[in-house]
Formats: structure tokens, sequence, C-alpha cells
């Protein structure tokens, strides 16, 4: 029997999704697929519906590092290295996007304290530009936005152990 995402080579291994019909790989496409293969099922080419449209030559950009094609991610949905993703930026970045939303790496914050972390992310800003008024020796700048932290600082921390005036 060939493999099913190959489809060149004898398949050595089953993969069995619950429910559905298995899926045999040969030695290599295993190794490549892994666990994504329960995911993904008998469909090759699963990956390819992310990136660009058929009609184009998806196989001619080679990742400079390993030598990776965009053909070699459509068939397996693995690169092969770190600088696969900026050899295949324009390709990749429209499927990030569609499949998560943003090409952004956020993290991830507690729900309860979103707030809170909306605030500190406004302190950090600030106390950028704060710096770089003081570089700039923009000092009326520098006041204000000093200014604008403490108060900002009294709704993240309370009025501290200084009181009110602190």
């Amino acid at each position: 029997m060939l493999c099913s995402n190959c489809k060149k080579c004898q398949a050595t291994h089953l993969v069995h999704r619950e429910g559905e019909r298995e899926m045999a790989l040969c030695d290599e496409c295993f190794e490549k697929l892994g666990e994504a293969a329960v995911c993904f099922g008998d469909e090759p080419d699963f990956f390819v519906s992310f990136l660009q449209p058929e009609g184009e030559n998806r196989g001619e950009t080679r990742c400079p590092v390993c030598g990776c094609t965009l053909e070699d991610y459509a068939r397996t949905g693995l690169l092969g290295c770190a600088a696969c993703y900026q050899a295949f930026r324009a390709e990749l970045e429209p499927a990030i996007r569609r499949i998560h939303g943003k090409t952004v790496h956020e993290g991830k914050h507690p729900l309860a304290s979103e707030r809170m972390f909306r605030l500190l992310d406004e302190q950090k800003s600030m106390r950028r530009e704060l710096e770089r008024a003081l570089r700039e020796k923009r000092m009326k700048d520098a006041e204000g936005i000093n200014r604008a932290l403490r108060r900002l600082n009294k709704v993240i921390y309370g009025a501290g152990p200084g009181g009110a005036n602190g």
C-alpha cells in the first residue's frame, strides 16, 4: 500500500482517528507528520488551503538555511527551521492572520486581571515616553508625563505607604 501523504513510498505505519478511517504513512511522512496526521487525517494538502491560490509557484522559494520549499510546507504542514518563517513570510502571514486573527503574539492574561494588565502596559509605555522626553531634554513634556504617571501609579498601587500625598 502506498503512503496516503506522499503517494510515493511504501506505507509502514497506520494512523487511526476516532470514528474515521485509518491513514497509511511511510516512515518519512510519519516522522514529519507525527501527531498532526491524527488531527488532519488523509488530507495531504490540508495546509495548501491556507496558503496562496493554487495557480502560483509555491515550490520555487527555498529557505536559505535548511532548503525547505513552500511545497514541502504545503504537503506536510511543517517548516524546516526558524529561518523558514522569514523566507516564507509573505506566504505565511495571510494564512496566520486567517487562522489566528493576528500576527503578533500578545500572550495570555487572566480574565479577572485584564484591566490591571492594561494599566501596567500603559504605565510601561508612559515610562518609556518619560525617558525619551528626558533624553531629548523636553522638560515641559517630561513634567506632564511624570504627573500623569504619578496619577496612574496611584490607581495601580493605591495611595501607598506615604498616604495620598506620597
